[in-house]
């Protein structure tokens, strides 16, 4: 209907204005009008553009050529012929649209392409009339940043286009893809969240199951996942899908609680005083409570003879973890080697490097110490 239209208004032109070269090309054009097979028309354009390539109405030509195109299924000559009206002049409306549309799609892709695509549709995102043209817009720019390898400012895009349409399988495995291959920790959870989105799409079901158990360790919460990923194309703040790792760690942990319960005490402990918080830990928890009951292996006293201090190794042979202070000097020494029980003691300070807790204790807080 628009070709038909566009024609139309070019045949009723002037015979003589300005717009046509001569007779001969308003005859060409005569024809293309009388034409209703889109293929022939297409020759019949390819015969116009050949013969008056530099047409004061070639701008209307490529119009004709996109419709044309069009009718036929041809989107890789849409795509051209979108480039051709845009490098002719930046700002022809037509062409800025079809190369944001058609840009993704297109089964060559490559820098030059991916740069003129991001001038187009930052052109119609400055122009939007609708929030049509908005989604068009940071679809094309998201795609664009993706391939470019700039994984953020695809992130950034596609939100926004998300935001935009939250029902477009496309656009959710899009996010989802980009969120996985930016590899940051904080970006996984949200990765699988929104290929639990597009997993109505097959291939996308499939890539789901492999990311989520590759990440999770185990299918098990994946359909769950997908049931709440239906409801809300964001997920909830605080969501969190526990990694593999972290599933084997806690395990581990709990196991260690069970079989070793002064270990797990102790690395819960040195965990702490070397985060970030380690200061504000010490100072205000460990500091402030009676430490539990921790076991360790002497690595020296101090006097060699009636110590009043012991230098332990927690859980590395050798290392010198822990110093414990005693009130009175001991009768005996401990050899190295030798295992102390000690708890319901207050710890009295620490370093960072190299790591060292001291803690003050009475004698009758120690275990294992030799009599003789």
């Amino acid at each position: 209907m628009k070709r038909t239209i566009l024609i139309a208004a070019l045949v009723s032109a002037p015979l003589f204005g300005a717009a046509w070269t001569d007779r001969a090309e308003y005859d060409l054009v005569l024809n293309v009008k009388n034409e209703a097979i889109p293929q022939k028309q297409i020759a019949l354009l390819d015969q116009w553009k050949a013969k008056y390539p530099k047409s004061e109405l070639r701008q209307i030509r490529c119009e004709l050529y996109l419709s044309a195109y069009q009718s036929v299924g041809n989107s890789a000559g849409m795509l051209d012929v979108s480039r051709e009206m845009l490098a002719d002049d930046p700002n022809t409306p037509v062409g800025i649209y079809w190369l944001t549309v058609l840009t993704p799609a297109a089964k060559k892709q490559s820098p030059e392409l991916w740069d003129a695509a991001e001038k187009a549709a930052r052109r119609l995102l400055a122009a939007k009339k609708t929030d049509q043209e908005e989604l068009l817009a940071h679809r094309t720019l998201g795609w664009v940043r993706w391939q470019s390898g700039d994984y953020a400012g695809a992130e950034q895009e596609l939100t926004a286009a998300v935001k935009l349409d939250a029902k477009s399988a496309e656009l959710a495995s899009w996010l989802g893809l980009v969120l996985g291959l930016e590899k940051r920790p904080e970006k996984q959870v949200p990765a699988l969240w929104q290929l639990a989105r597009a997993s109505s799409v097959r291939q996308m079901n499939t890539l789901l199951e492999q990311v989520y158990t590759s990440y999770h360790g185990e299918p098990d919460g994946l359909d769950a996942l997908k049931t709440a990923a239906a409801a809300s194309p964001f997920p909830p703040d605080g969501f969190n899908i526990e990694s593999a790792a972290v599933i084997a760690a806690r395990r581990a942990e709990e196991e260690l609680n069970r079989t070793n319960p002064e270990l797990a005490a102790w690395l819960r402990i040195r965990k702490q005083l070397e985060s970030a918080e380690g200061d504000k830990y010490f100072a205000e928890t460990l500091k402030a409570v009676p430490l539990p009951k921790l076991k360790g292996t002497v690595v020296r006293c101090n006097p060699a003879k009636r110590p009043t201090e012991v230098v332990l190794s927690m859980n590395t042979p050798g290392a010198e973890d822990v110093t414990l202070k005693f009130d009175s000097p001991m009768a005996t020494a401990a050899d190295e080697g030798t295992v102390l029980e000690f708890g319901d003691a207050f710890a009295d300070s620490f370093t960072r490097s190299p790591f060292g807790l001291t803690v003050m204790i009475t004698k009758d807080k120690v275990s294992g110490w030799p009599e003789k």
